[in-house]
């Protein structure tokens, strides 16, 4: 790493940004800050970044390393934060296992950021964390909300209610239905009920149905209207309960499953 040695004007540049929370900024908001030409603040911000002060992310936008990141000149930005940086104006929403993360559905760390928007994009690796973009049509982009993250930054994520049905939807890109399972026992006091059966209707998705009437029975978590809405879903065709686990194991007649995943192991989720 170059020297960390600081000019004045580099020093009030830092200062500013930092004194407005601003750890994730554009060219544009630095050359705010200076009073500067584009060019002139695109210098600055490149010397920046040789020193060790900041980090680019994206083109155009940087983040500011704290002094307490040391030699690996790792921003203290917040990952989901990069997210909303990354993609600008384009809709997206923080979705599947970490937007269990987000909403405290998990009993362990998740590594990968995914994010489900309608823009294709190859997955990538930015400040050592892979993020895993999910395609969608816009049509699909609904059921989230804007979450603190951090005390100045909200991101667009799936709410509760979206967050199961999407893990239920892809298992894959939640470590299984186990994961999903655990994540609805642990929230269960917080979901609305009567929105969860409007959107399993909205989704349209029959093995999602299956699936969320079997776990919501199994943990008694069941309403009568809920349980009539997915009922009223479900075809004759069977799918299996988890898609990450060999299609084998007993069916269950009334939800068209095929039980590939034991009911014990479920049941021991909320055991622990």
């Amino acid at each position: 790493m170059a020297s960390k040695t600081l000019g004045s004007t580099s020093a009030r540049l830092l200062t500013v940004l930092a004194e407005d929370n601003r750890t994730i900024f554009s060219v544009a908001d630095a050359q705010q800050v200076l009073g500067s030409s584009y060019d002139a603040t695109l210098k600055t911000l490149r010397r920046l970044t040789r020193a060790g002060w900041l980090v680019r992310l994206t083109a155009g936008r940087y983040a500011i390393v704290p002094l307490s990141s040391g030699e690996e000149a790792t921003p203290q930005v917040n990952r989901y934060v990069v997210v909303r940086e990354l993609l600008g104006e384009t809709p997206y929403y923080i979705s599947h296992e970490s937007a269990m993360d987000v909403h405290n559905m998990l009993t362990r760390p998740v590594t990968t950021v995914i994010v489900t928007t309608p823009r294709r994009l190859a997955g990538r690796e930015i400040l050592g964390v892979p993020y895993r973009f999910v395609y969608a049509p816009p049509s699909a982009l609904w059921g989230c909300q804007p979450v603190w993250v951090t005390p100045y930054e909200q991101v667009t994520v799936s709410d509760l209610e979206k967050t199961i049905l999407d893990g239920l939807a892809r298992p894959d890109l939640c470590a299984g239905v186990g994961q999903v399972a655990t994540g609805l026992w642990i929230r269960q006091e917080d979901f609305d009920w009567d929105r969860l059966a409007g959107y399993a209707q909205k989704l349209g998705r029959r093995s999602v149905a299956q699936r969320l009437g079997y776990l919501l029975e199994l943990y008694g978590l069941d309403t009568p209207v809920l349980i009539e809405t997915l009922q009223e879903m479900i075809g004759d065709n069977y799918t299996r309960l988890d898609l990450l686990l060999p299609d084998e194991g007993p069916t269950l007649a009334r939800w068209r499953l095929r039980l590939n995943l034991e009911p014990g192991a479920l049941q021991a989720i909320v055991r622990t």
